[in-house]
């Protein structure tokens, strides 16, 4: 049986190297990227601290949107008429102009419903990893909420108060069998 440990790194406001710095000390004592979540009431980017990147879904949503949005006024400026042949005063069946509107608008329409709806999905959807927070987040501090083994705990404590953390412990333990 495996116990690891929901610890909690906080730094002053002023201490972003330092917090970037322990992102990168945990990382060489083997902790994974999942395991380590920075909390702030900043939102700083994940190239300040040293993170990978974070990706999601919302571009390849919202591409898809666009691209139902202008098959749609595609079938509606061309597929009706064709469907429906009705010549009026000499006028061409397709009318290419004005098509270009509508298959403007409704591609930019599917664009923004589906790029709306993709940032609801993300919002709701759940997040990993390691979860808490502490009071003095408010109040401007930086959070290194990360999950470690036992066996790690006196090396680990010692190199995030060496960069001037002080350090929570919860009392939420994970058991692996």
């Amino acid at each position: 049986m495996k116990t690891e440990k929901v610890h909690l790194a906080l730094f002053a406001e002023d201490q972003i190297d330092q917090a970037a710095e322990a992102i990168e000390r945990l990382r060489k004592f083997g902790i994974p990227d999942q395991n380590i979540s920075v909390i702030s009431s900043v939102p700083y980017s994940e190239k300040i601290l040293g993170r990978p990147m974070s990706w999601t879904r919302i571009p390849l949503i919202a591409i898809s949107g666009a691209v139902v949005g202008f098959l749609v006024s595609l079938l509606l400026s061309f597929g009706t008429p064709l469907l429906y042949p009705m010549t009026v005063g000499g006028l061409p069946l397709l009318a290419i102009p004005t098509s270009i509107v509508v298959t403007f608008e409704l591609t930019m329409l599917g664009l923004l419903i589906s790029t709306f709806i993709g940032v609801f999905v993300e919002t709701i959807s759940p997040s990993f990893g390691p979860k808490g927070y502490h009071k003095s987040i408010s109040d401007g501090s930086i959070g290194v909420l990360f999950i470690c083994p036992l066996e790690c705990d006196e090396r680990m404590h010692a190199s995030l108060v060496e960069l001037g953390a002080r350090l929570e412990h919860y009392a939420e333990e994970k058991l692996w069998l």
